[in-house]
């Protein structure tokens, strides 16, 4: 088999510009174990409970922001495994094949600090997030590389396995935190605290039906794909976040938050479905030799639809974190409900660390449990804490320690903050 063939699916897997998971910048420098470490605005998304008097902060427009692509299964080494190959034998369809998950997921993400700032408990902040995450079928590579065998195979595909999500809206959140719960005294204090988010929606996209059958017998080779693309801009919606957080003993931290208990998004000003129909009937080898143009029917409907909502399904987190002047560690527990492009709903791990050898270097560093479609990924960051001024950058690699030519995907961040 020519290489060739394969060449535009690597590198659609390595330069496809999709969005992707959001989260805020500082969060990427510990792989998301963050919903005990937020302070200031960051707690508005993370953890509201934490909001306090103590804690002064401002956000300046672009100085806060962060992104990531990463996929699953595709890494520079094997692109340059195919490349270095004048054809692919048997050993080399296998070695790729393997490289594969179940299917080839593919994720970009983005979010941007607009404005934010604390006064007292209440904080005042608006960011902009961009997500969308891609999956493409592992039997569209089986066929690529080894065809559809004898012939006696029908094969079919759903949105199961092969699909495309993207959402982006902005939002402008006002949190309260540091309400203390009455509970006994004989229970530690525990802490509360809600953020209500007005959300402005920009574009969605999802794959709402797809659907493909592929054979090949006696009446000649057939194919049969049907998409339906569902597409909006110009929306409205809310979203709340509810927190908790105590101190049980010394320098121990627990706490749980409960997100988008209300979430929604309503698409009403640009909204359209896309239907793309390919077929092919009775197609024999000596047709080939003939009209192409006549063999291959391609169909594209494009209709308004009425207006339409976008669910954010409920994500519960638990974490706990230990801390002394010289260090801290996290580990937080997240189990979404539901899947999108923000959440999943297989459970996992993030686990984070940060490390102060003098008062004002921290160095941060982060490790993130694997899902179906989420690659395990660690962190490395360092920041600096001038009293007025804290800033830093972080770097994150995905399915492998440091980035290099196993990667599978790579994350940067940068935050600035100014504490008063």
């Amino acid at each position: 088999m020519k290489k060739q063939l394969l060449i535009p699916l690597l590198l659609l897997a390595f330069t496809a510009m999709l969005w992707g998971t959001s989260f805020t910048s500082k969060s990427l420098l510990v792989a998301d174990s963050y919903m005990l470490r937020a302070q200031g605005c960051d707690a508005n998304y993370w953890n509201p409970a934490l909001l306090n008097k103590e804690t002064k902060e401002i956000w300046f427009p672009i100085l806060n922001l962060g992104a990531h692509f990463g996929n699953n299964s595709l890494y520079l080494d094997l692109y340059n495994y195919v490349m270095d190959r004048e054809y692919l034998d048997e050993e080399d369809k296998e070695y790729i094949l393997n490289a594969f998950k179940d299917n080839l997921a593919l994720s970009i993400g983005g979010q941007i600090a607009l404005f934010g700032f604390t006064t007292g408990n209440v904080a005042l902040s608006s960011s902009v997030h961009l997500g969308a995450k891609a999956s493409l079928d592992k039997t569209y590579l089986k066929l690529l590389l080894y065809g559809n065998g004898d012939g006696s195979e029908v094969y079919t595909f759903d949105n199961d396995a092969t699909n495309l999500e993207g959402l982006g809206y902005a939002d402008i959140t006002v949190g309260v935190g540091d309400i203390r719960l009455p509970l006994p005294e004989s229970i530690p204090d525990m802490k509360f605290g809600f953020s209500v988010s007005a959300l402005a929606g920009i574009l969605n996209t999802t794959t709402n039906d797809f659907e493909g059958h592929l054979s090949s017998n006696l009446d000649g080779f057939n194919y049969q794909q049907n998409v339906k693309q569902l597409a909006g801009a110009g929306g409205f919606g809310a979203k709340t976040l509810l927190g908790l957080y105590s101190q049980p003993i010394q320098n121990l931290t627990v706490g749980a938050t409960l997100d988008n208990l209300v979430g929604f998004i309503r698409w009403g000003m640009v909204r359209e479905e896309l239907n793309v129909n390919v077929h092919v009937d009775s197609l024999y080898a000596m047709d080939l030799l003939g009209d192409i143009d006549n063999l291959v029917g391609f169909d594209v409907q494009q209709e308004k639809t009425d207006p339409y909502t976008t669910r954010l399904p409920v994500e519960m987190r638990f974490a706990a974190k230990y801390g002394i002047p010289q260090a801290s560690i996290s580990a937080d527990y997240i189990q979404g409900f539901g899947d999108s492009v923000q959440t999943s709903s297989q459970a996992r791990f993030a686990i984070g660390a940060e490390l102060r050898p003098i008062p004002l270097l921290s160095i941060f560093l982060g490790y993130g449990t694997p899902t179906r479609n989420y690659p395990w990924r660690t962190s490395l960051g360092v920041g600096l804490n001038l009293g007025l001024i804290e800033f830093g950058v972080g770097l994150q690699s995905i399915e492998q320690f440091y980035p290099g030519y196993t990667t599978k995907g790579v994350a940067l961040a940068n935050y600035f903050n100014i504490r008063f």
